[in-house]
């Protein structure tokens, strides 16, 4: 912090979270709530994830990245299927597999260089958070493809993700 001006960017903000899952995302980035995540009807806090419903997956321009607004309003526990975070879906890009209204669980990906073309990710960047298969560029190892069923593929600059993660289960909306 000091380094930085006593910023801390989202990337240490995740990794914390990672390390530490019994720590609220809302408590340290808010600092509101208790600082360990609820062990509400006897789960461990292991066992639950974060759900934020009011940021939504999108398949396009919905809204703009704010760390600030990402405050749980509740937590998920799928047992066996285990998740760092859930979403909402909005939007048709990824139908006929992952439909609007549907709730995403998604860990985080470290790296880039783990992309896996039949995967499904959650891209965040500035402007969007949106759903869709990824591969890099053949040519210029500084961008990634970005592939739905219902959309033209496009491409995205690496250095505009903010974060990624991997889609590992999905809460179909009956």
């Amino acid at each position: 912090q000091v380094n930085e001006n006593g910023k801390i960017g989202m990337e240490f903000v995740y990794s914390l979270l990672s390390k530490f899952t019994d720590i609220s995302p809302s408590w340290l980035i808010l600092g509101d709530g208790p600082m360990l995540c609820p062990k509400e009807l006897g789960l461990l806090a292991k066992e639950c994830a974060p759900f934020y419903s009011d940021l939504p997956v999108t398949a396009g321009y919905k809204d703009t990245y704010d760390p600030v607004r990402e405050t749980p309003s509740g937590y998920i526990s799928m047992p066996n299927l285990y998740a760092q975070f859930y979403f909402p879906v909005l939007g048709t890009s990824m139908e006929p597999e992952i439909h609007s209204g549907d709730i995403i669980g998604v860990n985080r990906v470290e790296s880039l260089r783990e992309l896996d073309s039949e995967k499904i990710y959650m891209i965040v960047t500035n402007e969007s958070r949106m759903i869709k298969r990824c591969h890099s560029d053949d040519n210029d190892d500084s961008i990634m493809w970005c592939v739905s069923p219902n959309y033209p593929a496009f491409k995205i600059k690496k250095k505009d993700i903010c974060a990624m993660f991997h889609v590992v289960n999905r809460i179909e909306r009956l």
